[in-house]
């Protein structure tokens, strides 16, 4: 929907377009003229737009686990970074059945070359050394601690069962699959609620260290990748927290890449902090062209497209 990646913001007619050749260079004619005095004049207009919000308002990028705050008059952000430890051990549990799948299935159902049955061979002892170190694992809950030694041996069970008779099925793959499920979600539930509660939390801390920010009136760019653009945690907290939605994004917008961004403690988020500020400056120039701040969310193509696709036949 809309604006909910950088690359549909890229589809509209506007955003992006101040990236493009400044107002001044070779004439063409009178069209592309035209063309470039928008560029120059949306380039200027998204620059103003970025220099008014951080003046005014505070703006948080969050990659993942981090979250920078920018403070208005304060060029450095605050860096937080939470502590990832039960986040990314139960994303390492949760992923073995899929680690499972991955490696064999796309290669071919039946019988197992030999790559295959090797790394099956170590991926069981994987799997025992994981069950091994979660039992010793006193800084856990034991019922996380529990839930996931059982889905490492379970996922090991299938990986010995499937080297020993030296094939693969879909069933096989499938039984897997509806044995660890309900373990796989609830230990995906524990990694969400460290996450939101160490990110409520930090929030909880800035609002006290600086209260007379206007927090109702924050900004926030998510920057995250396709996969988990639907759903994504990190923007249902944000959502939550400036009383946002997807489809409006007056507060909260997501920024899609392609690849993971960088570290928040590398480079300042320039793009991110530049892409926020183009989608704020489409909301007043929609509502402007078209009478509709959302008008721009979307492809401006879209309505026309669809009719004319809706004529044809196949």
């Amino acid at each position: 929907m809309g604006l909910g990646s950088v690359h549909r913001l890229l589809r509209a007619a506007v955003v992006g377009l101040g990236l493009l050749a400044p107002f001044g260079g070779p004439r063409a004619d009178a069209i592309s003229d035209l063309d470039r005095a928008f560029t120059e004049a949306y380039r200027l207009g998204a620059a103003q737009a970025l220099a008014n919000l951080r003046a005014a308002v505070p703006v948080l990028v969050n990659r993942f686990e981090q979250i920078a705050l920018y403070r208005p008059g304060v060029e450095a952000p605050e860096l937080f970074s939470m502590d990832a430890a039960l986040y990314l051990e139960a994303s390492a549990v949760s992923h073995t059945a899929a680690a499972l799948a991955a490696r064999l299935a796309p290669f071919g159902l039946g019988a197992l070359d030999d790559e295959r049955r090797a790394w099956l061979a170590r991926y069981q002892s994987l799997l025992s050394a994981a069950e091994a170190e979660v039992a010793r694992r006193g800084d856990i809950p034991e019922e996380l601690r529990t839930l996931q030694r059982g889905m490492l041996g379970d996922v090991r069970r299938f990986a010995q069962r499937i080297h020993q008779q030296g094939s693969v099925d879909q069933a096989l793959l499938d039984d897997m699959g509806a044995t660890v499920r309900a373990a796989v979600r609830k230990n995906l539930e524990h990694a969400a609620a460290s996450q939101l509660e160490q990110f409520r939390n930090q929030v909880v801390r800035w609002k006290a260290a600086y209260p007379s920010l206007a927090w109702d009136r924050a900004a926030v760019v998510v920057i995250g990748v396709h996969q988990a653009r639907d759903g994504n945690l990190q923007r249902q907290f944000f959502d939550w927290l400036l009383d946002d939605h997807p489809s409006r994004q007056d507060r909260v917008v997501f920024a899609e890449t392609l690849t993971p961004p960088d570290p928040l403690d590398q480079p300042p988020a320039t793009e991110a902090l530049t892409l926020l500020s183009k989608v704020m400056l489409d909301k007043d120039l929609a509502k402007v062209v078209f009478g509709d701040p959302l008008a721009l969310q979307s492809d401006v193509l879209g309505g026309a497209a669809e009719a004319i696709i809706a004529t044809w036949r196949r």
